[in-house]
């Protein structure tokens, strides 16, 4: 055959082959594949081609009979081996899944028996140990938080303990007379684990006290009532006495008193809370507060201070401080410290 567009000349069965032994008669005119193009689709395979027509006289009338045991057993359908396959399939998977989720049960109950094990058993309340405390005892603190020794460690909750501690110390006062428990406040509950317990709470500090309706009261920097008596001549020492302050309720032991004058209340707060930071609140006999446009201080050794307003209060305790050491080293003995620009302090002696 001649090449086409210069490529090898193409070979059907049959052509002459140098390569066939001799004697070889070579193909016969019905084994020739005399096709060149795409391979056939959907042929049936039970005819034979128009070039081998020799071959429909050696054919069997029953070739298309399908009735018999054998096609019935080798000749599924498409679908009948879709779904034999999927069968066989589908019973494999079940017994994977099912032994998965045996597994997965059986994982599950040891988990859940673990935990109660650790519950009932490993997480339990052995030791409770008491940070903060000074005044009250760690055995009143534990009473207040209401945690028992055996407790769940998991049931523990620190806002509800808050709440119990709270309430608690409070009912406990009242009743006892203890007014130390009034400045009791909680901080945080911690866990550690698998049986330590530790309360965390501070005390409130009385920063200054006062006589009103013939009954003491001793508050802290945020006006909380934490003692009161009805001799009102006791004082308490190192405190200073505050005056001026003009009260509308409040006035009971763990509450907090309630000033007419909102201003009064924030000169009141911000003035004992930089006197705590200067550290200078033991060194102050009295606090008049009836004009917080004209702040006055007297100190333990007897000099007036002037502070005038609530502004550059820091400064002028530091100021303050700075003249009292100052007169004391010179020897001057009471007299007015005016610290209205804390840069530019003034001392006049007393007249007397």
């Amino acid at each position: 055959m001649d090449s086409q567009g210069g490529q090898p000349p193409r070979r059907r069965a049959g052509d002459a082959d140098s390569r066939r032994f001799p004697g070889d008669p070579g193909l016969r005119d019905w084994q020739k594949n005399t096709w060149f193009g795409p391979t056939p689709v959907n042929a049936d395979p039970f005819e034979e081609p128009e070039s081998a027509p020799e071959l429909l006289k050696e054919r069997s009338d029953n070739i298309r009979n399908r009735e018999g045991d054998f096609w019935k057993a080798q000749e599924p359908t498409a679908y009948q081996y879709q779904a034999g396959d999927v069968k066989k399939g589908g019973e494999k998977a079940l017994k994977k899944k099912a032994g998965v989720s045996k597994y997965l049960i059986i994982g599950s109950l040891v988990t859940i028996a673990v935990l109660l094990v650790l519950h009932l058993i490993v997480f339990r309340v052995r030791e409770i140990r008491v940070t903060g405390n000074r005044l009250v005892s760690a055995q009143d603190v534990i009473r207040f938080s209401g945690i028992r020794y055996g407790s769940g460690m998991l049931d523990l909750n620190e806002e509800q303990t808050e709440q119990r501690f709270t309430a608690s110390a409070l009912s406990a006062a009242a009743s006892e007379g203890n007014y130390n428990f009034y400045s009791l406040q909680f901080r945080y509950l911690e866990r550690q684990f698998p049986g330590t317990v530790i309360i965390a709470v501070k005390e409130r500090e009385p920063c200054c006290w006062l006589t009103w309706c013939g009954i003491l009261y001793v508050m802290d920097k945020n006006r909380m009532v934490l003692f009161e008596s009805e001799d009102s001549g006791i004082g308490v020492a190192d405190l200073p006495e505050v005056q001026g302050l003009d009260i509308r309720s409040g006035s009971k032991a763990g509450q907090t008193m309630v000033l007419t004058s909102s201003l009064q209340e924030s000169v009141f707060s911000e003035l004992f809370l930089e006197m705590k930071i200067m550290d200078c609140t033991r060194l102050i006999q009295n606090v008049d507060l009836s004009n917080t446009s004209s702040i006055l201080l007297v100190t333990r050794d007897g000099y007036t201070v002037s502070l005038g307003d609530r502004n550059n209060i820091h400064a002028k305790l530091r100021s303050m401080l700075l003249v009292r050491e100052e007169l004391l080293r010179q020897g001057q003995q009471g007299g007015t410290i005016n610290v209205l620009t804390p840069e530019t302090p003034y001392y006049s002696p007393s007249s007397v």
